[in-house]
């Protein structure tokens, strides 16, 4: 698969998301790199009213923050599950969910393409966080939300980042952009690789360039990625 046994030696990858994704940090080490966890984001529960979840047919996960603030927040369910990504997939099923729907690509704008035709008439609930486009309630369905964490910018650690160069930042999400671009960041003297092609049109927007984006959505493909073109 590469064309050195430790084709990210000195390297240094730099995390940003709001949770530490601990298979991929040891990836590469064991690739030679060295591995930065430096969150831009962080989530605080919301103290908001539960719905009633007798009324929906559907529950929606986009995050695995919502899955976890899910977890934490209501007790178990009967409607059916759908989620967006294998870490919100993993998330839900720890807290002893189903999953009953999954789209071919682990992105917002491939779910609302195909889960109408999976749900038909069904009532749908958005379980999301503060910052959460409106993709999912674009769909031709009735679709309620629960807001059930707030995404907060750490920006003191984004300047942090901003201070390293010579480094690869993988941003997982248009808030971790946004954080850093706040604090003064700018694209010069480090390399960028994007989780998700809405992270990536952020990152472009605020003038910078991407220089991997791996076809599956995950942390482990993007390391694969970097590794290959190393």
């Amino acid at each position: 698969m590469y064309e050195h046994d430790a084709p990210l030696n000195d390297r240094t990858i730099v995390f940003t998301g709001s949770n530490k994704p601990q298979e991929a940090v040891k990836l590469v080490g064991r690739l030679g790199g060295k591995a930065i966890y430096l969150p831009l984001i962080e989530t605080s529960l919301c103290d908001s009213e539960q719905p009633d979840f007798k009324a929906y047919d559907w529950l929606i996960f986009t995050s695995r923050n919502s899955a976890e603030a899910f977890g934490q927040l209501a007790e178990n369910v009967s409607a059916r599950i759908a989620a967006v990504g294998d870490k919100t997939a993993e998330t839900l099923k720890q807290y002893g969910y189903e999953i009953d729907f999954k789209p071919t690509v682990f992105s917002a704008d491939r779910f609302v393409e195909e889960f109408p035709a999976v749900a038909g008439n069904a009532r749908c609930l958005f379980v999301r966080g503060s910052l959460a486009k409106d993709t999912i309630t674009s769909m031709p369905l009735e679709v309620d939300e629960w807001t059930v964490y707030e995404t907060l910018l750490k920006l003191d650690n984004a300047k942090k980042l901003i201070a390293m160069k010579n480094c690869i930042v993988i941003f997982a999400s248009p808030s971790a952009v946004a954080a850093y671009c706040q604090a003064g960041g700018n694209w010069e003297g480090i390399r960028v690789a994007a989780i998700g092609h809405v992270t990536e049109h952020a990152i472009v927007r605020n003038g910078g360039h991407v220089d991997w984006i791996p076809e599956r959505y995950t942390y482990l493909d993007v390391i694969n990625e970097i590794a290959k073109g190393s």
